[in-house]
This record gives C-alpha cells, structure tokens and sequence, in this order.
C-alpha cells in the first residue's frame, strides 16, 4: 500500500517536479556560459586595468572586499578566486534562484502532505482505505528520497552538459584588442600583457560533493514542513509560517555576517550549515560553531549531517502529531 501512495504522490507532483529539473539544468548550464565569459574574458581586462597600480588583482581585491561584501554575506561564500573557473563554478550552487527553487520545492511539495489533504478535502477520502497514518508520512519520506537526489543530479547534468557546450576555457583577448584601438595607452599597456593561450582547468566534478549540501538543505526544508503541515489544515497557512521561518533565517545569517553582535544566531539557521562551496572546492564538510558563539575553541559538525537531522527530527515530528491528531471532518 506504501508503493501505491508513493506513485499517487509522484504523479501528483510530476508536473511541478519536470519544471524544477529543467529550470535547475538551464540554470547550471547558463552559470557555465558566465563563467566562462568571467574567467576567459572579463579577468583579463580587469588585470590589464590594475597593473599601473602594481598588482594585477588589486581590481579583483577591492571588488570583493568593496561592493560585494554584502552580497557575499547573503550568497555565504568566502575568498573567492575570479580567474579560477572551479571556484566560479561553485558559487553557482549559493545564487539566488538555486535558493530559491530549493525554498519552493522544499515548503511547496511538503505543505501538501496534511494540511493540503485537508484543504482539499481528500484526507477523508484517503483514511477510508485500509491505510494506517503512518504510512502516509512514510510515503512522503520516500518521494524525497527519489526526487531530491533527482532535482540535485539534474543541476549536475546542466552544468555537465554547459562544459560540454562551452567547450574549452580558453582566455579571450578581443575585449582588449577592442580597447587598444581606442586608446594609445590601453595599446601601450596591451603590449606587456603576456597571453597564455593555455586553457584554464575547470574542476567540475566536485560539485556533486556540493550538492549533497543542496540535498540535506532541501531534506532540512521538507522536514520543518511536513512537521507543521502535520498539526495544520490549512497548506496555505503552512506555506506563510514556513516561508516566514526562512526568511528569518536567511536575515539572521546575513546579518550575522555582517554585524558581529548578532553572529550567535547564524548557527539556529539553516543557512549557515549550507555552504556547498566549500565541500566542492576544498573537501570541507564541517562548519566551525565555536567561531559563531565565541566559545574560544573550535567546535566542528558536520553541515550536511546537522541538515539531514534537522528533516528527519521533523519527520519524526510530523508522525508523531499526524497519528495522534483528530482530522477534522472536511469544510
């Protein structure tokens, strides 16, 4: 019976599920064209800018350290490297629109379990069968199971599927030429550029570590969603409280970042345990709580492992309330 509701809840989903995966591979596959543009075209020109100054990435280092700050807080990468393809890459997985495809699926999907049912008026119809509570909580564990991984492979397969497009990452110098026929210095500066036609190395296949990051931010979501769609009946009201919950989060852990005083919240936040980017670049899977709440030590956990338990608390929660709860009868 648990195979029955697994494939009602995937075909139900099947069309929202279709749209996320081939808006995740287009976005993947884009990301791979603007850093190649980035890295091969625009890099280059930001050197030849800066070496009057003595040092070819002083352009880089006051654009990341300038302008930027606030945008690094909210996306939460670190020293980021502009010519270095795999580290431009990774930034891909904190964009905006990969957050916020993750926060749509994540409450959309999992506010439905219960009180969408209820919204409907459908869970009357579902609990005449034959089928105890728990199956239907364990029945929404295993769509996540299948679709997550499924979501996340298919950002894997844009971006695969981009380097293949794009072929190699060979740095560009017509933005520079283009420039030198307009300005005796720039042509003046040009001449002691040295090019190396040698194409920039692309580690991509790291990425599949980040996106075990994406998936437990994803599980996390779920999670925290089904444990209040449980107790609720109105999936609406449960999409608002759990969209609230994540904006708060995601302003604690900015803020956090940016104003000391309220850096002891960042660890409470879903966010500060997702930092992909440093499990595809550097291996990294932990994340340093003691740094956050000033203990003066190290405190190392996991960050994908303190997400997956954060969705699995929230499963348990949701089958404890759902097979406790009175279902009340359809309006």
């Amino acid at each position: 019976m648990t195979l029955i509701l697994v494939r009602k809840l995937l075909r139900d989903s099947r069309v929202a599920l279709v749209a996320v995966c081939v808006l995740l591979f287009l976005f993947a596959a884009l990301w791979v064209k603007i850093t190649q543009r980035v890295t091969t075209q625009i890099v280059p020109m930001a050197r030849l800018i800066s070496k009057p100054f003595g040092n070819e990435k002083v352009l880089e280092s006051v654009f990341v350290r300038g302008p930027s700050k606030v945008s690094q807080a909210a996306l939460g990468w670190g020293e980021m490297k502009f010519d270095d393809p795999g580290d431009f890459l990774a930034i891909g997985l904190l964009h905006p629109i990969v957050l916020a495809l993750c926060v749509v699926w994540g409450i959309g999907r999992a506010a439905g379990a219960v009180a969408g049912e209820l919204d409907r008026g459908t869970m009357e119809l579902l609990m005449s069968q034959p089928v105890p509570r728990n199956r239907l909580v364990f029945a929404h564990l295993a769509v996540d199971c299948l679709v997550l991984p499924a979501l996340c492979l298919s950002f894997f397969a844009g971006t695969q599927f981009g380097l293949w497009a794009a072929g190699d990452f060979v740095p560009d110098y017509a933005l520079l030429d283009d420039a030198a026929k307009e300005s005796p210095m720039v042509k003046a500066l040009l001449a002691t550029v040295p090019r190396d036609p040698t194409p920039l190395p692309v580690r991509a296949r790291g990425e599949l570590l980040g996106l075990v990051n994406t998936l437990a931010l994803m599980f996390a979501l779920s999670g925290m969603t089904i444990a209040l769609s449980a107790a609720g009946r109105s999936r609406w009201k449960v999409i608002g409280l759990a969209v609230l919950v994540v904006v708060v989060m995601f302003v604690a852990n900015t803020v956090g970042q940016l104003w000391e005083p309220v850096g002891f919240a960042r660890p409470l936040t879903f966010f500060f345990y997702y930092q992909p980017q440093r499990a595809m670049i550097d291996g990294v899977w932990t994340v340093d709580v003691g740094a956050a709440w000033n203990v003066g030590r190290p405190v190392l956990v996991p960050a994908a492992g303190v997400l997956f338990a954060v969705g699995a608390a929230g499963y348990a929660l949701a089958l404890r309330a759902f097979t406790r709860r009175d279902l009340p009868a359809p309006l």
